[in-house]
C-alpha cells in the first residue's frame, strides 16, 4: 500500500483524509490549523511540519487547499512539495484551480520525473464524509490506474476526462451550473414569497414537479455555505467568485459564448 501524503484538512480535506487514514492507508498530514491535524494523529496519521516533509514521507501526495496561491505555496519553494518529492511520485490536485495551474504543476513536475493528476472532487462535505464523492480526473491514464484505489475510498464513481486540467474543466462546468441554478432557485422563492406563496409550500411543489434540481434540494445547505442570504438573493460576490471567474476565463479561452456566465460575473465584479 502506497504511502500518503495529505495537505489541506478543512471541510473537504479532512473527511477525505479521514476515509483513507480508515482505509488503512499510511498517512502524513499537514494543516495550519492543530485540531483536525490532531484528530487525523488519532487515525493513525503522522504530522508534518511543510509541505517538502510531507513529500518526503509520501508516494502519493493529496494536495486540498483553497485556490491557486495557496496551490502555489504548497508545491515551489525551498520548503514545497516538488523541493522534496522523489522521481516516480505521484501529485494528486484536489483542489478546485485554474488549468492554467495545472499547466505550470505538469511542467515543473515533469522537470523532476513527477507524475501529476488534477482530480478535482464533487459532492460538498456531505459527500466527502461519505466516501461518495464524485472525482473529475485529468492525466495519463496509467496514473489513473495507479489511484484507484485511492479514488474508490473517496468516491462513489471516477470520470477519467482526458489530459492534465480537463478535471478541472469538468468542475468548472458542473460548479457553474449548480451556482447559476442556485441563484435562480432563491429568485423563485422570493418571488413565490411576494406573491403571497408559503416558502414551505412552494418547495414542496417544486420538489414533486419540472422545476425541482439539486440546487434546489440543498439550498438550506448552499445558504449556509453562501453565509448570506438576503431576501431572495445569495451575493453572489461572497458565494461561488472563484468558481464564475473560473468558468469565465475557460469560457473565454476556448472561445465558448456564455451570456449568462458573462452577466453573472459582471454582476459580481460590480
Amino acid at each position: 500500500m502506497e504511502r500518503i501524503g495529505f495537505i489541506g484538512l478543512g471541510n473537504m480535506g479532512k473527511p477525505i483524509a479521514e476515509n483513507l487514514a480508515r482505509a488503512g492507508f499510511p498517512m502524513t498530514v499537514l494543516d495550519l490549523n492543530p485540531a483536525p491535524v490532531d484528530d487525523l494523529i488519532a487515525l493513525g496519521a503522522t504530522a508534518a511540519t511543510s509541505p517538502r516533509e510531507i513529500a518526503e514521507a509520501s508516494d502519493i501526495i493529496c494536495s486540498v487547499v483553497m485556490n491557486d496561491r495557496q496551490t502555489h505555496d504548497v508545491f515551489f519553494g525551498d520548503s514545497g512539495v516538488l523541493a522534496g518529492a522523489e522521481p516516480g511520485s505521484l501529485i494528486l490536485i484536489h483542489s478546485t484551480i485554474s488549468q492554467e495551474m495545472c499547466k505550470t504543476l505538469g511542467e515543473a513536475a515533469l522537470d523532476k520525473g513527477i507524475h501529476i493528476l488534477d482530480a478535482a472532487v464533487s459532492g460538498a462535505e456531505a459527500k466527502a464524509k461519505e466516501g461518495k464523492l464524485t472525482v473529475l480526473v485529468g492525466g495519463d491514464a496509467d496514473q489513473v490506474e495507479r489511484a484507484k484505489p485511492i479514488f474508490n475510498v473517496i468516491g462513489a464513481q471516477t470520470f477519467h476526462v482526458g489530459s492534465l486540467g480537463m478535471g478541472q474543466a469538468a468542475k468548472v462546468c458542473n460548479n457553474l451550473l449548480c451556482l447559476v441554478n442556485v441563484q435562480v432557485v432563491e429568485e423563485a422563492l422570493d418571488l413565490a414569497r411576494k406573491a403571497g406563496i408559503d416558502e414551505d409550500v412552494m418547495r414542496d411543489i417544486v420538489l414533486c414537479s419540472s422545476g425541482n434540481s439539486w440546487s434546489h434540494e440543498n439550498i438550506y445547505s448552499m445558504r449556509e455555505l453562501g453565509n448570506i442570504h438576503t431576501g431572495g438573493n445569495l451575493d453572489m460576490s461572497i458565494f461561488g467568485r472563484k468558481d464564475i471567474s473560473l468558468a469565465s476565463k475557460l469560457a473565454a479561452r476556448v472561445g465558448a459564448l456564455v451570456p449568462i456566465t458573462d452577466f453573472i460575473f459582471d454582476r459580481m465584479k460590480k
